[in-house]
């Protein structure tokens, strides 16, 4: 089966401009192409992009102020400045240094000024329909569209056939019609179908399309490949003489069978033109990937109560980054992000009491007391303040330690939080930690039990064996042992239905919450529910991926964390 970056999909909320900001995403690639939806839509249409585009490229689909799921605004801030500075203060929050743009209509004219205003950043751009002169008839005509249209719908049937009579949506396929709808509308609790997006911004913002954008047409420097509809009314003929004249190097292209919407309207044709026009500006490039992870530096932390073990990247001198583990698991674990991050940060994998090569007492594993081992392994290591990173159990240790600590922490990265977990899932991890085998007899033996566990299915050969490395020791006969003791792990276990709302409610750091699509411990509503919860959150979601995040999309869990940590904390808003 050929790879597609449909394989990895996800989702997130960032804060960008004081707003809180909802995207789409597809694909891990090196090449990251930014898409700005036209008005009343949202990220989510760029799916048929996604499908066309080489698993080289990362695709951005950005739900606009007002649109899809990020914040609304009031009225007076729909002009294209308003827009460009979300893209700009969006491009920066996502560590995106250079990438390519591809806009429709309101995205056109959004990401014209950004290439402008931008010419070193942007690799690439493709303008569909660019409507910053589109006549007032034409603009006129939309509103008109807006302010009759229903804002709700009894259901989906009866959305898909008012979709069907839309003036600009009348060459679509039924499929485009439906797979358009599932990002235009919210199902709400009554089972009714609403828009997803703003009526007064829709309306604000096509009566301010109309505007002189020559200057920024003069000031862009990147290949320009302009799409227009054969049949459209909005990119007029002059505008498209002027454009050859102004616009240097600029292709454009009409796309047949298609009015305005020419990514509904003929999507194949679109999407080809597009990945050409990418793929030329922006030829495939080898060996983006990290280099091989290393082991790190072994950390021996004594404390007045317990002796602790911890491995170690980057230089003394950076600011840390300290990993805390999941239930059963240990500081290697962490090794894909420590090798990703040590250029700039010191990053410290501790292991947690009765996990790795730390001390196993008997008793002693409420989160309280993970808490405070970390306050002590701070003290020992002369921390006064650091950012945390949790996994399943070491989320809600993290949390606990952020609540009673606020001081010593600058920001929280929580890996598939277990806050919420279900008792059936806990029952499950009990079960399989009484009868999996303490002992194996060889290196082999080990790998293949842990290619059989279901939480490491998607590991590669490379994280199996790292992992492995930390996860066991040699016994005095030659076999190979689990280090982390049983009875602490099955104690830990009861400590994970600790309510936290109160911790999490007193968190007052940025927390970054990531979740596997496919987690059996985190389910969406409940990662919206903590969303809301946390005084400073955004949220990202990785497609192809579990409750270990850290096994399952280590690259992707890195770059995430990476523009995380490097974000500006006082753009950071409240929830």
């Amino acid at each position: 089966m050929t790879a597609s970056i449909l394989d990895h999909h996800g989702d997130g909320f960032v804060q960008a401009n004081g707003l809180r900001l909802h995207y789409e995403q597809w694909g891990d690639g090196a090449h990251p192409v930014v898409a700005l939806h036209g008005t009343s839509l949202h990220g989510k249409v760029w799916y048929w992009l996604a499908k066309a585009l080489p698993t080289h490229y990362r695709l951005i689909g950005l739900d606009q102020r007002s649109h899809g799921d990020s914040d609304r605004v009031g009225s007076g801030q729909y002009g294209v400045e308003h827009y460009c500075a979300d893209l700009e203060a969006f491009a920066d929050r996502m560590g995106l240094e250079r990438f390519s743009i591809v806009g429709s209509s309101l995205g056109s004219r959004v990401a014209l000024l950004y290439a402008a205003r931008h010419p070193e950043r942007v690799s690439a751009l493709a303008l569909l329909d660019l409507s910053f002169e589109m006549p007032t008839e034409a603009s006129e005509h939309m509103v008109h569209a807006h302010v009759t249209r229903p804002r709700t719908f009894p259901d989906f049937e009866t959305a898909v056939a008012f979709s069907k009579t839309l003036p600009q949506r009348l060459r679509f396929a039924d499929q485009v019609h439906r797979d358009t709808l599932v990002g235009d509308l919210r199902q709400l609790g009554d089972g009714t179908w609403e828009w997803r997006y703003d009526k007064d911004a829709a309306i604000e913002t096509l009566r301010c399309a109309a505007r002189d954008m020559w200057d920024s047409v003069r000031a862009v420097r990147s290949p320009t490949l302009i799409l227009r509809g054969a049949d459209s009314d909005v990119l007029i003929a002059s505008t498209v003489e002027r454009l050859k004249r102004e616009l240097k190097g600029v292709q454009i292209t009409d796309v047949p069978n298609a009015g305005h919407s020419i990514w509904g309207d003929n999507p194949d044709f679109t999407a080809n033109a597009i990945v050409e026009a990418l793929d030329a500006a922006v030829p495939t490039q080898p060996g983006t990937a990290e280099g091989s992870p290393t082991a790190g530096r072994s950390l021996q932390i004594k404390t007045p109560g317990l002796n602790f073990h911890a491995r170690e990247w980057g230089p003394a001198e950076a600011p840390v980054l300290l990993c805390l583990h999941g239930t059963s698991m240990q500081s290697s674990a962490w090794t894909a992000l420590g090798s990703a991050l040590q250029d700039q940060w010191r990053v410290i994998a501790l292991d947690m009491r009765g996990h790795g090569g730390s001390d196993k007492p008997a008793t002693g594993y409420s989160l309280g007391q993970y808490a405070a081992d970390v306050e002590a392994v701070m003290d020992a290591l002369g921390l006064e303040r650091a950012s945390l990173i949790g996994s399943s159990l070491g989320t809600q240790v993290a949390i606990e330690f952020a609540a009673r600590y606020p001081g010593r922490v600058d920001k929280l990265a929580l890996s598939d939080p277990s806050c919420l977990i279900q008792q059936a899932a806990i029952d499950q991890y009990v079960s399989l930690h009484r009868t999996r085998p303490r002992r194996f007899h060889d290196a082999d033996a080990a790998l293949a039990f842990s290619k059989s566990m279901p939480q490491r299915k998607r590991f590669s050969d490379q994280v199996h064996r790292f992992t492995l490395a930390g996860d066991l020791h040699t016994t005095a006969d030659g076999q190979l042992e689990w280090q982390y003791a049983l009875e602490p792990i099955l104690q830990t276990f009861e400590a994970l239905t600790e309510d936290q709302e109160a911790a999490i409610k007193a968190v007052s750091a940025p927390v970054l919450i990531l979740r596997g699509e496919e987690s059996h411990v985190l389910s969406r509503p409940d990662a919206l529910k903590l969303l809301g919860w946390f005084e400073q959150a955004e949220l990202v979601e990785f497609g192809d991926c579990g409750h270990t995040i850290w096994g399952d999309q280590p690259a992707a869990l890195a770059r995430e964390v990476r523009s995380f940590l490097a974000s500006d904390a006082h753009a950071m808003v409240a929830a």
